[in-house]
């Protein structure tokens, strides 16, 4: 006689990928980050607000790879030869109970080449006749239209925008994009 066990076999985990392009420093008032609207052409999460993000492939050598991978797919921008990483945050794990799926989250933050050290004060521009903080709000304004002017999206993306990183948990999105928010920008790893 067989025994049926009622055990559940475990889940497996999915790695994913999410990068955020980001203007500013997360110290300054006018830092932002952006958020993709997902398209209604997308297998899961539809219509809701995201990172840039995908899922790592047998292909990819690393996570690092495939958000470099993604982002180029997604909004034609090189990772190696117009952005730079600024944050990688400590992968760690979640579990949408909607779709019964376990993700691994690998979050990454990047910015323009160039534009690495505003926020200060400091960056591109000649700023004349401008003051210390005037001059780094008029940077960044800079900055976001430089990043506007780059990012073509895909199928998978109807519009992205760039927003305060204490917006997210106002809009909807993807689950718990305001808690990789926190792990990448501030705010740290639950318990």
């Amino acid at each position: 006689m067989t025994t049926a066990t009622t055990t559940a076999p475990p889940l497996p985990v999915r790695t994913v990928v999410s990068s955020f392009l980001t203007t500013g420093t997360p110290s300054t008032p006018s830092f932002r980050i952006s958020l993709f609207k997902r398209s209604d052409q997308v297998r899961v999460y539809k219509n809701l607000w995201a990172a840039c993000s995908g899922t790592v492939e047998p292909s990819d050598s690393t996570p690092l790879a495939a958000a470099q991978r993604e982002l180029h797919e997604e909004t034609t921008l090189d990772a190696s030869s117009c952005l730079t990483l600024t944050r990688q945050g400590a992968p760690y794990e979640l579990f949408d109970e909607e779709l019964g799926v376990r993700w691994r989250i690998c979050p990454f933050a990047w910015r323009l080449k160039g534009w690495e050290v505003k926020g200060s004060g400091e960056g591109r521009g000649d700023g004349e006749g401008r003051g210390g903080y005037e001059k780094a709000i008029g940077i960044e304004e800079e900055e976001r239209k430089a990043l506007r002017e780059k990012v073509v999206l895909d199928w998978e993306h109807t519009e992205w925008r760039l927003v305060r990183a204490e917006e997210v948990e106002d809009m909807q999105t993807v689950a718990h994009l305001g808690r990789t928010v926190r792990v990448l920008f501030g705010g740290g790893e639950e318990s």
